[in-house]
């Protein structure tokens, strides 16, 4: 694939987001409890001597403590499509996961500030003016302190989406269509982002929570992930007829946020975008999706395929988005054990995607 040449900068704001889109993880620890004799001594308030050990015993190596792990803080609105959890483990000597958006921490408000100047700069004359006001309204948002760490973390997905694909459009050697495309997606999403907070209550006021954050900003956030899918020379489609069809997802995801958001849309306009929404933000109870991943790890996939598989197809849908999962080089194993299975009803659609351009296969889905 022509370009991509050098934007590997860290892929952040992990694989989720909100109101349309993904899932944030609460963990606890436990210390091990002292023995019974130890706590019945410390009830009388004397310590045990200590048992001799026999002579040329060594002593065992001291055990550190486990690391304290964070818990969720995350409040406010749960995104739709959020994967369900899967009991997937990796055998003790696979790969690490290959999706890079599960292990980058999430940047900080001085670093996003910094990709925003460098954003605006690289962007387009005809889109300039749109793209600054959207990228400044998300920052003040970021920072403003009524907003949930949910709607921030959307935010800041959106605002690092925008910023690499400027970046992009800024490269010399991006295809001129590639250009274009994103060009296009970049004021389509800018006016979706303005336009949904002109329609939500401003802050301070009564009806401000929890309708202050746009009904679509899942999906934005989910679309945001997905520009930075598409930048990453890791994990974007290697195709041109691959990456053409991952932008038009994008494209439509944008188009419906901004229709929805529009008042001058007619409302049989906001009926057809608000269908885009809500087939996304369902898109893990999908039938069909839930078949495929049943179907992958019959084949014993990796836990890399089954989270970019997951990834992909939050971030574009079912099933353009599982089928560029599938496509992954952590999949690649799953899928030709798949093609050579002639008696299941998926041979035919894991030999496309081992074959042919993904974005051509999904005439091969099984129709039951």
């Amino acid at each position: 694939m022509a370009r991509l040449s050098r934007r590997w900068i860290s892929r952040t704001v992990g694989t989720s987001c909100l109101a349309a889109a993904i899932a944030l993880p609460g963990v606890g620890s436990a210390l091990a409890a002292p023995t019974a004799e130890r706590a019945a001594a410390s009830a009388h308030g004397t310590d045990p001597p200590p048992t001799p050990e026999p002579p040329g015993t060594p002593e065992p190596p001291e055990r550190p403590p486990p690391p304290p792990q964070e818990e969720n803080t995350d409040e406010g609105t749960e995104p739709p499509g959020t994967p369900p959890p899967s009991d997937r483990t990796d055998p003790p000597d696979s790969d690490p996961p290959s999706d890079r958006e599960k292990t980058q921490e999430p940047e900080k408000p001085a670093e996003l500030k910094k990709d925003v100047q460098e954003g605006v700069a690289n962007a387009p004359k005809e889109v300039k003016k749109q793209v600054e006001k959207a990228l400044t309204q998300m920052l003040d948002l970021i920072d403003d302190p009524d907003t949930t760490p949910a709607e921030r973390k959307a935010y800041a997905q959106i605002v690092k989406g925008m910023t690499e694909t400027l970046q992009a459009i800024a490269d010399p050697d991006t295809p001129a269509e590639d250009r274009a495309a994103y060009t296009k997606i970049m004021k389509t999403m800018s006016e979706a982002v303005t336009l949904g907070q002109e329609q939500t209550p401003a802050a301070g006021t009564q009806e401000s929570r929890p309708a202050r954050a746009p009904a679509t900003l899942g999906l934005l956030a989910s679309s945001g992930d997905a520009l930075v899918a598409l930048q990453d020379p890791g994990t974007a489609p290697t195709d041109p007829k691959d990456r053409k069809r991952i932008q038009q997802v994008v494209a439509e995801a944008c188009e419906a946020s901004k229709t929805i958001a529009d008042p001058e849309a007619s409302e049989d306009e906001k009926e057809e975008a608000k269908k885009v929404l809500v087939r996304r933000a369902a898109v893990f109870k999908n039938a069909q999706y839930l078949d495929l991943m049943k179907e992958i790890k019959r084949y014993k996939a990796r836990a890399a395929c089954v989270d970019t598989v997951e990834n992909r197809t939050r971030q574009a849908g079912w099933t353009d988005g599982s089928l560029w999962g599938l496509s992954d080089a952590a999949c690649a194993a799953s899928v030709a054990e798949g093609a050579r299975q002639e008696n299941s009803q998926w041979h035919a659609l894991m030999a496309c995607v081992l074959r042919d351009p993904f974005s051509t296969c999904a005439s091969e889905v099984p129709k039951d």
